[in-house]
């Protein structure tokens, strides 16, 4: 989650792709060391991915567990 937050920090503050240095960098200024081989995989899942396009189909996603949540709670087993 730390990773994604600095990322998007990043697109906020105006750098349109963030590396993953940029990201080890934003970190480090607040005392976190991130982790290479996890910040390696988000970068290459993010690759080529517009961040919008993300946000949707994550929205979409919440949106489905949030139903199946309240299923949950009014008809337990």
């Amino acid at each position: 989650m730390k990773y994604i937050a600095a990322y998007l920090l990043l697109q906020l503050g105006g750098k349109a792709s963030p590396s993953a240095a940029d990201i080890t960098k934003l970190l480090g200024t607040v005392g976190i060391d991130a982790d290479s081989d996890r910040l390696g995989k988000l970068m290459s899942e993010l690759e080529g991915k517009s961040i919008d396009e993300l946000i949707a189909e994550g929205s979409t996603k919440l949106s489905s567990v949030s139903h199946l949540f309240c299923i949950r709670v009014i008809l337990p087993r």
